[in-house]
């Protein structure tokens, strides 16, 4: 049984998922660039996959980008951030990698709070949140 099979099964049928494309499973190989990327998220972009999220509500990437690609230089707080993910209004959201929790990114001033534990819990929220 797979992390997201309940909602796999809900795919097509008006979710805020809809719209998602799976990535390759070669791709999701590549995508770890010798890291051990939690399974959950992983498993998210083979099985359901990513893209937007309802009508513009929230951008889930097709892969990790570090804080300096979207904000050039960062300070010293977002080190050992990847991002994921975006809400088209300037918050990201990645992962710490030391625990690999949830993370947003506050462009205001850059600063990060955690939001969940783990993907799950961060994109069902979010998947609830854009219903």
């Amino acid at each position: 049984m797979g992390y997201y099979d309940d909602l796999l099964s809900l795919k097509g049928s008006g979710t805020p998922f809809d719209k998602l494309d799976p990535l390759p499973a070669g791709r999701a190989v590549t995508l770890s660039l010798g890291i051990n990327l939690p399974q959950d998220y992983i498993s998210f972009l083979v099985d359901m996959g990513f893209g937007e999220l309802g009508s513009a509500g929230y951008m889930l990437y097709d892969g990790l980008v570090g804080p300096e690609d979207i904000y050039g230089e960062v300070s010293d707080e977002l080190e050992g951030i990847l991002i994921f993910g975006d809400d088209f209004q300037g918050f990201n959201a990645g992962f710490k990698v030391c625990d690999w929790s949830v993370v947003e990114v506050d462009p205001s001033n850059m600063t990060i709070n955690v939001v969940a534990n783990n993907f799950q819990d961060f994109i069902r929220n979010k998947i609830i949140e854009l219903t």
